[in-house]
């Protein structure tokens, strides 16, 4: 098989695995609380990469200060300080969005994190947008109009749900700060390599929220009802290292236009798995797609 298409391939069960996520944290809402949710999460995918890291990289059990000092540079350990401490609240404002609202509602919103690098991006690493990403700006911004049209409020766009609605509160301001992450992300993969990058940012997000779990001093979840927190981290972490060989094959902006494929299907699948009422929001996540396309292939 060529290459080229393996690696679409591979963005696309990206895609499939960040809404298997979505699903996923939704789901685990309805029987764990948020702090072991984030735990959980993290920690299977702490447990995941670390041997996928090992094994890429087994010079990490015999000599590991002498490895990773071949394989990071200097601004590694600043970039990563700031991308676990940003992450954890990002993510912990993500699984309260879930537990707050629907999934098909809040997924989509993931999409204004490219609209916001417009403004990131040229300040953290010089890149700047061209005319195709304002056009990009403009769809997602319909498009979010659009996610709570034609419904019980019989208008066409509706932008005052996202002011009253706490879950959509929660999912914005998870897109502002994944709108720094991922900036810092790019130059974390370039202080150190894709797997050593995701590996490290995974095991400070899990030790944190282990920490943030042990803070709440509450009793010890049963297993069962974290079963749901597992499988999101498992296609979380399984979904991450897909991406991060992607981009050493194809141009990152592919990558992620393909990967934003996953908020139509969480549209999509919330609807049947999750017994939700979508009604037009599938319109409002593919105008937003269609503007997070044009973002992406404008910076690239």
């Amino acid at each position: 098989m060529d290459l080229a298409l393996l690696a679409l391939f591979a963005a696309l069960v990206t895609a499939i695995c960040q809404s298997l996520t979505d699903l996923g944290t939704k789901a685990a809402t309805r029987e764990a609380d948020d702090r072991a949710i984030l735990a959980a999460q993290w920690g299977v995918g702490a447990l995941l990469l670390t041997a996928s890291c090992l094994i890429a990289h087994p010079g990490l059990l015999s000599a590991p200060g002498a490895t990773l000092a071949e394989v990071t540079r200097p601004n590694f350990w600043t970039l990563l300080a700031w991308s676990g401490a940003l992450n954890v609240v990002a993510y912990a404002l993500y699984i309260r969005a879930f537990r707050l609202s629907d999934a098909s509602l809040v997924a989509p919103l993931v999409l204004l994190t490219p609209v916001l690098m417009l403004v990131t991006s040229p300040v953290m690493t010089g890149e700047q947008a061209p005319p195709l990403g304002m056009f990009g700006v403009l769809f997602t911004v319909l498009g979010v109009g659009l996610l709570d049209a034609n419904q019980a409020n019989g208008k066409r766009f509706n932008f005052a749900i996202f002011a009253r609605d706490a879950g959509a509160r929660s999912m914005i301001a998870t897109a502002v700060i994944w709108s720094v992450t991922a900036n810092i992300d790019k130059l974390g993969v370039q202080a150190s390599t894709p797997l050593i990058w995701i590996t490290a940012v995974t095991i400070v997000i899990a030790l944190c929220a282990f920490a943030y779990w042990a803070a709440g001093r509450r009793p010890a979840p049963r297993l069962r009802t974290l079963r749901y927190a597992l499988g999101a981290g498992s296609a979380m972490a399984f979904g991450n290292t897909v991406q991060m060989w992607a981009l050493t094959v194809l141009f990152t902006p592919y990558v992620i236009a393909i990967k934003r494929l996953s908020a139509l299907f969480t549209v999509l699948a919330s609807g049947r798995v999750l017994k939700e009422e979508t009604g037009g929001r599938l319109l409002g996540a593919a105008v937003m797609l269609a503007g997070a396309v044009m973002i992406a292939l404008a910076r690239g």
